[in-house]
């Protein structure tokens, strides 16, 4: 896929569960078995996080408008 679109930043893929937690996020366990809690980052173009949310569920997970509106403003500062 990041080769199809041509993406040029790194992307992860097969996380374990130690790299997963670098991010502050976390795995859990339940009737589906074990898996890694949904993470949204907002890089920077210099690579730094400028916005994480971590949400178990769709309630507090962000919309693509305001992942737009968080990128424009940040980009005119």
């Amino acid at each position: 896929m990041r080769d199809d679109l041509g993406l040029t930043f790194p992307v992860a893929y097969n996380v374990n569960e130690t790299e997963f937690a670098d991010v502050g996020a976390w795995w859990t366990t339940d009737h589906h078995g074990r898996y890694m809690q949904p993470a949204e980052l907002l890089i920077s173009r210099g690579g730094i996080i400028f916005g994480s949310i971590y949400a178990s569920g769709p309630v507090g997970r962000m919309h693509v408008d305001e992942v737009i509106t968080a990128i424009k403003s940040r980009e005119k500062r």
